[in-house]
Parts: structure tokens; C-alpha cells; sequence
């Protein structure tokens, strides 16, 4: 028998949390600013072919820009955001009395598959199935005392990703990165369907059995535990009695973060790391740290300026958004493939910086704006919907009418 399932989440009665709705919207305009540089082709491009595509001064510093506050910082703060949802779905189930471990697992399952579509069907740079897979372990860690799973936490994003840097250079993996993205910028920008499948499997390929993927992979759950133990640390009901705690992590996360993108940013001691393995394990612990930095800033910022009752109601527009962060994160994807790949739109490396900037924010406004408009209708976004009926085995009612139907 299919288990009964739990009321509206969409609802403030029911527990959910519109900071964190709108954290994760919030969220979502750095992932789709940062995903537009692969869309695009420029993460594909050799040096020569970026400068030829950034022709003005205005180009070349929204790339710095974007590297400096966008780059990894966001997916970073989705991926924290992740980890939080984990506590908090957890909590909810045992409230209601469920099997809370093994809805999570079914829940984890169907991301996991959700994910496999997206990333062998559509684009290798999928995130979903590594959410999935990692998440797998973090019930183990749901007993662990919070300053532990702090130290947990900081030592997986950054520390260990900084020492597969060093062993990477230490034994000089060859690699093939040069042609691979030659590979993938002319398939995707010229070839048909078959062409792009067989590229997105080859660069997807690559990347699985690339090195310095498992320093990316552990840096992902870093983030997740992160934001366990955010979750578990923070009363998300009263933000204003935490402000001394967010203005320390506002300070704190901006120095480091200045100092670690500065590097990155500016790529500084990049050729000696290359070579060097204990210079390269410093960079990337300088780096990881710089990227986690910003991204607990940005999260301290936004809580500090939604306590304040004029910035509130504007932070509050993006829940919406938030509440079907899955719904526009593969929408992102259609869109992207839709404008740039040979397939439709055929502008992969053609657009400049600046007008991928200005199309981030013009689309990043319609998405606020459509997300208002269907969860006025709607208790859930589209794929929500889905992944919520596959984890409690019978169809949710997706109108808000439906469900005003169902408990009267």
C-alpha cells in the first residue's frame, strides 16, 4: 500500500521555511550565470578563441566578474541548500511518524534517476546524480555532534579536495582536456542529435575518470554536510536572534573569500602548481576555502538583510522560485540547449559575455516571474510534482484546488 502523504509543503502551516525558498532561488541565478559560459561554449574555448569572443573591456570584466563572485560559489550555496533540505525532509517525516530513512533513500533513488536523464540525455555537467549519490551517506552523519560534523564539513571542502590537487600533480595524470573540449565545442555547436548524444557521453566520460573530479565530487559533499549542519545549528524560525552568528560568518566568509578568488580569479600560481605538488595542494586549499567563503557570505547577507522588514518582502519574491528549484534548474537546461546548441538556437560561440549577462538577468526575471504565476495555481513545479508522487508512490495532487478538495 502506498504510504499516505504528508500535507501541502508549500504551505507556511506545514514548516516550510520562505528564507530558505528564497535562499535557494536566490541560488539559482549564480548556477544559471555560471552555466551559460558552458552553454555558450567559452568554457570549451581555447585562450585565443575567449579573447576573440570578449573583443571589449566590457566583456573581459564580466568574465572576471562572473570567475571572481559567480563561479562555484552558487552551486556551492545549492549544493549547502541541498543539504539543508535533507534535515529538513528528514524532520518532517519523523514528526509524522514514518519511516523517515526510507523515504529519504526512495526520495534519493528517483533524484538519482531524474538526474541520469538529464546528464546521459541532455548535458554531462549534470549535478543531480551526484546530490543523489552522496546523499546517500549522509544519514550516518545525522547522530554526529554539530562541531564535529562542522569540522567534517570544512576538512571535505576544502582540505581533501587541496591534497587530490597535490597527489594529481604528484603522479602528472596525462590529460586530455585540450581535445576533448575541441571534441565537444564542435559537436555541439554544429552536429544533430546523435552527434551531441555521443559527444555528451565521451566529455561526460572524461570527466567521471578524471582526477581531479573526485577532489570536485568531495568538495560537493562537503557542502552537503555543510548544510546539515546548518540546518541543525540555526533556528530558520527566528533568523533576528542569530544576527551576531551571521555577522560573523558575513566577515569572516568575505576576507576568505577575497583572498581565495582573488587567486582564482587572476589564476595566480597556476603555472608553478602545475608542477609543483605542494604548491598546488596551497593553491587549491586557498581556493576551496575562497569558494566557500562567499558562499556562506551570501547566505549570512541574505539572512541579515531578510530581518530587516524593508528588504523582506523583496527577498521573499524569489521563494516562489525557490519552491521549484528543480523545475527551473532542468528547464535551464532546455534553454540553454534550445538558444546556443547546433540543434536549434546555434549561438554557441557567438555570444559575448555581455550579452550572456544581459540574457542571465532578463531570464532570470521571467523565471521569477512565471514561478509566482504557477505556484499561485500550483503546490508544486512540474518535476517536483513528479519526483514527489514516484518517492510517495501514488499521484499528489497538484492543484492547490485539488488539495483544498482532498482535506475538506
Amino acid at each position: 500500500m502506498a504510504e499516505a502523504a504528508p500535507a501541502d509543503p508549500s504551505e507556511p502551516s506545514t514548516g516550510r521555511h520562505t528564507f530558505v525558498d528564497a535562499l535557494r532561488g536566490f541560488a539559482l541565478f549564480g548556477v544559471m550565470a555560471a552555466n551559460l559560459l558552458i552553454f555558450s561554449g567559452i568554457v570549451y574555448m581555447t585562450d585565443a578563441r575567449k579573447a576573440a569572443v570578449s573583443p571589449s573591456l566590457a566583456d573581459r570584466a564580466v568574465l572576471f566578474l562572473e570567475l571572481f563572485f559567480i563561479e562555484n560559489k552558487f552551486m556551492g550555496l545549492f549544493s549547502t541548500l541541498f543539504g539543508v533540505s535533507f534535515w529538513l525532509f528528514l524532520s518532517r517525516a519523523r514528526e509524522r511518524g514514518g519511516t523517515a530513512t526510507v523515504l529519504f533513500y526512495r526520495r534519493t533513488f528517483w533524484l538519482f534517476a531524474i538526474g541520469c536523464v538529464h546528464g546521459w540525455l541532455f548535458w554531462a555537467f549534470d549535478i543531480l546524480r551526484f546530490y543523489a549519490l552522496w546523499a546517500v551517506l549522509l544519514p550516518l552523519f545525522v547522530s554526529w555532534r554539530p562541531r564535529r560534523l562542522l569540522i567534517a564539513a570544512l576538512a571535505a571542502s576544502t582540505l581533501v579536495p587541496a591534497l587530490v590537487t597535490g597527489l594529481r600533480v604528484a603522479v602528472s595524470q596525462g590529460a586530455a582536456g585540450g581535445e576533448m573540449d575541441a571534441m565537444a565545442l564542435s559537436a555541439f555547436s554544429t552536429g544533430g542529435y546523435r552527434e551531441v548524444l555521443a559527444a555528451n557521453w565521451a566529455y561526460d566520460w572524461y570527466l567521471t575518470n578524471s582526477i581531479g573530479q573526485i577532489a570536485y565530487q568531495v568538495a560537493v559533499f562537503g557542502r552537503l554536510l555543510m548544510g546539515l549542519y546548518l540546518a541543525r545549528a540555526l533556528v530558520f524560525d527566528d533568523l533576528g536572534s542569530q544576527r551576531s552568528l551571521f555577522r560573523r560568518a558575513l566577515l569572516v566568509g568575505t576576507i576568505v573569500g577575497l583572498a581565495g578568488n582573488a587567486v582564482f580569479a587572476t589564476e595566480w600560481l597556476s603555472d608553478a602548481a602545475r608542477t609543483s605538488p605542494p604548491l598546488a595542494f596551497a593553491r587549491r586549499l586557498l581556493v576551496e576555502s575562497g569558494f566557500l567563503g562567499f558562499t556562506l557570505a551570501y547566505a549570512a547577507a541574505l539572512a541579515l538583510a531578510y530581518e530587516r522588514t524593508r528588504w523582506r518582502d523583496a527577498i521573499a519574491t524569489l521563494a516562489p522560485l525557490g519552491r521549484m528549484a528543480l523545475t527551473w534548474y532542468l528547464l535551464q537546461t532546455v534553454a540553454g540547449l534550445a538558444v546556443f546548441y547546433g540543434l536549434a538556437g546555434g549561438l554557441m560561440g557567438h555570444a559575448t559575455p555581455v550579452a550572456l549577462a544581459m540574457g542571465c538577468v532578463a531570464g532570470y526575471a521571467g523565471q521569477v516571474a512565471l514561478a509566482h504565476a504557477w505556484m499561485r495555481r500550483f503546490r508544486f513545479g512540474p518535476a517536483e510534482w513528479i519526483w514527489r508522487s514516484l518517492t510517495y508512490g501514488t499521484r499528489q495532487p497538484m492543484r492547490r484546488s485539488e488539495a483544498l478538495g482532498a482535506s475538506a
